[in-house]
């Protein structure tokens, strides 16, 4: 009797078209009050609110956000984080006449408040429940693009052991330089590999920090480049091994900033807060 009433509880939530229809819920609506009306007051009412609908949005009903503007279609599309054209604007994807607010971006954190409150259905306490297709999942990047998560650990490994071990060349003796220049060699290949399948992810993510993060991967693979370049040279003029040193600790450095900027771009630049 309880898996009937269950079932039939559940095909009640579903409409005819395959929508569900999203009640109340007092967590989600304390969420919407704590942490999506606020910005919206103080970001985007004075020119989206009352008798004003510049490009003709307003966000301070519900209605008005499903009604959406002029050229973008609806504002938000409960449930679906991708092609709700505010989430698009707020995150100054796209024209960026469309980016909101127009002087500075919000913090990250923010940015991910509204995108979980679109993905639980868009709860607003003084309108009615909204109705929310099913989001359909986001596009898969190519499939060099999925490899990125793998490939960019082994340049970050190669390359900071690259430069311990030309430590230990000038501490320890002959006998790492084997080490160096395999790991040399092997960094800055696996630099190539990272950088190729990271273009072939680049979407949704903040664009200071993408930028950022390009930035400090072709500079890491200068880097390596360079390190490659002067081993190769050693091989038929006796040079110096602490200039090389050098760039391999200037190469580790770079690389461990990427990573900590891809990082950033995964979980939100506060990531290694305590």
């Amino acid at each position: 009797m309880r898996i009937l009433l269950l079932a039939l509880l559940a095909c009640a939530a579903w409409t005819a078209d395959g929508a569900v229809k999203v009640g109340a819920n007092p967590s989600a609506v304390a969420f919407f009050e704590a942490k999506i009306r606020p910005v919206l007051v103080e970001h985007c009412n004075e020119c989206h609110a009352g008798k004003k609908r510049y490009g003709g949005l307003k966000v301070d009903t519900l209605e008005a956000l499903l009604a959406g503007g002029h050229d973008e279609g609806p504002a938000i599309i409960p449930g679906d984080i991708v092609r709700s054209s505010l989430l698009r604007s707020i995150r100054y994807e796209g024209d960026s006449d469309l980016n909101m607010p127009p002087n500075e971006r919000l913090p990250e954190a923010v940015i991910k408040d509204f995108e979980h409150w679109v993905a639980i259905g868009a709860p607003w306490p003084d309108g009615s429940a909204a109705i929310a297709a099913a989001a359909p999942p986001p596009p898969k990047p190519p499939y060099l693009g999925r490899l990125h998560p793998v490939l960019v650990h082994l340049p970050i490994a190669a390359l900071l052991l690259a430069a311990l071990a030309e430590f230990l060349v000038l501490v320890r003796g002959e006998r790492w330089k084997p080490a160096t220049a395999i790991l040399v060699v092997t960094g800055t290949i696996g630099t190539v590999a990272a950088i190729v399948s990271g273009v072939n992810l680049e979407g949704a993510q903040a664009p200071e920090l993408l930028q950022r993060h390009e930035v400090l991967g072709w500079l890491t693979l200068a880097g390596g480049l360079t390190a490659s370049g002067m081993l190769l040279a050693m091989r038929w003029v006796p040079l110096r091994r602490w200039p090389l040193f050098a760039v391999l600790a200037l190469t580790a450095i770079l690389v461990s900033l990427t990573g900590h900027v891809g990082g950033a771009m995964v979980w939100g630049s506060d990531w290694l807060g305590f």
